[in-house]
């Protein structure tokens, strides 16, 4: 019988948990504790705070503090919780009035991530930022009124889409990257190369192979010392500030200090019910260790969409339901300068590391037919293991209609379709809108072929 759940964060992952557990059991006590001050609010939100896209910081913010009340939720903002006693099913919290405890059935850790800061000298620096919470944002939206030249050091999802924030606010900005390309974590190079093209035709400086040394200046910043990876050669980029976008870890210490088991990815371990190694202790999101769809190994989540699900889930099961998490696809898209750009399930890199031999159907096609003016150029890469045919992932660079086909090739991945069933998809049809043959049908008869299927 479970009287008490305490969640752990009012993120995207503990607020769903929260209010997943409360639709489940109309009766179960819930506590909520989280360490910001605010509310759940759209992390993935935060750049468009800068550029303007998003109007007002509050528009982020997706449950106001009062609405808790009406879910019969006890939510405390500001509070960290300090000590966990799972064999008392206790837990210490500590915030403005004070140090108090509470009692426990069920525990979820919703803890998220903390940025990774790099080993680079001066980082210590006024002016030097992350980009992970919405006072992150109020600063570097502060920084973009006063500031000419910004140095982001990440060619990531959030290093991308800040420095197109910040040059859309009229800022001379220089994406630093350690990796041979941007992006990937989410595309293979021959379609990150499409993406920076585009970005660099539009303004955007980004240095491939770079690794950042040293920010410079008293202190504030006066620039970043960067090395070229190949060349060795040193050159230093003028910085008003720079923003460091390397990455993330889970934040864990007091799942650790309770005994919970830790993974390869640092996550918490999690199983198919987000349950952890400890009875009636869960985690979720960013914190949480779960396992990749295709080949059930075990990785991070890291993306809003896995982290609601995972919550979903936990939530349910601490009220005293039964339901699993499949496992994660990682489905992810963004847009930079109006181009999109989607993937999901395996990259090149991830078939190498998870040893799956692939197949790939790899086009260029067209949004409408050749006929009908306005059709944009679409880059499409479907993948399939060579031993089965199955779909295993998928990727599309293009200035429209990319991310709906990511989701269609995500469910085909979820279904274990293969490339003639891919092939067999009957897509709709309107000259104003897209071609009889689907750029993704077109993509999978070019797989089908060399499968032989």
């Amino acid at each position: 019988m479970v009287d008490h759940i305490a969640i752990i964060g009012c993120g995207a992952a503990g607020a769903t948990a929260a209010m997943q557990a409360r639709k489940f059991n109309r009766d179960v006590e819930i506590s909520l504790y989280n360490t910001e001050n605010y509310s759940q609010y759209s992390r993935c939100g935060l750049p468009y705070t800068i550029s303007g896209k998003v109007k007002e910081f509050d528009d982020l913010v997706l449950m106001p503090p009062d609405s808790w009340n009406g879910l019969k939720i006890d939510a405390k903002f500001g509070v960290t919780v300090t000590n966990i006693d799972h064999n008392a099913r206790v837990l210490t919290y500590n915030g403005p009035d004070g140090e108090a405890t509470q009692k426990y059935d069920a525990l979820i850790f919703a803890t998220g991530a903390e940025n990774a800061d790099p080993p680079i000298k001066g980082l210590d620096k006024k002016r030097v930022y992350g980009l992970r919470t919405l006072d992150d944002a109020k600063a570097l939206a502060a920084e973009a009124d006063k500031a000419k030249k910004a140095v982001v050091i990440g060619g990531g999802l959030v290093g991308m889409e800040t420095a197109e924030a910040f040059h859309e606010r009229g800022l001379d900005v220089t994406v630093v990257e350690f990796l041979p390309h941007v992006l990937l974590a989410m595309v293979d190079p021959d379609m990150a190369e499409i993406v920076e093209e585009h970005c660099r035709n539009h303004g955007l400086k980004i240095l491939n192979n770079t690794a950042a040394q040293e920010v410079t200046g008293t202190d504030s910043p006066k620039g970043v010392i960067v090395k070229d990876r190949v060349t060795e050669e040193q050159s230093e980029i003028p910085a008003d500030f720079v923003v460091v976008a390397t990455g993330v870890r889970p934040i864990t210490n007091l799942a650790e200090k309770m005994g919970v088991e830790i993974g390869k990815s640092r996550g918490i371990v999690t199983d198919d019910k987000m349950l952890t190694n400890l009875p009636d202790v869960y985690a979720v999101g960013d914190c949480a260790e779960s396992t990749e769809f295709i080949t059930g190994t075990r990785m991070a989540g890291g993306l809003g969409t896995i982290a609601v699900r995972q919550a979903r889930v936990a939530g349910i099961n601490a009220a005293g339901g039964d339901v699993r998490f499949p496992g994660i696809v990682g489905a992810k898209v963004t847009k930079l300068f109006d181009l999109e750009i989607a993937s999901t399930g395996l990259t090149d890199d991830l078939a190498k590391r998870f040893e799956v031999p692939i197949v790939k159907g790899s086009i260029k096609g067209s949004t409408k037919p050749h006929y009908y003016t306005g059709g944009l150029e679409l880059k499409v890469k479907t993948y399939f293991n060579k031993e089965t045919g199955k779909l295993v992932g998928g990727q599309l660079v293009g200035l429209e209609d990319a991310a709906m086909r990511i989701n269609v090739i995500t469910l085909g991945i979820q279904h274990n379709i293969d490339a003639k069933d891919l092939f067999d998809f009957e897509n709709c049809y309107a000259p104003a809108i897209c071609d009889t043959w689907d750029p993704l049908v077109q993509s999978a008869d070019a797989a089908r072929k060399r499968l032989k299927i």
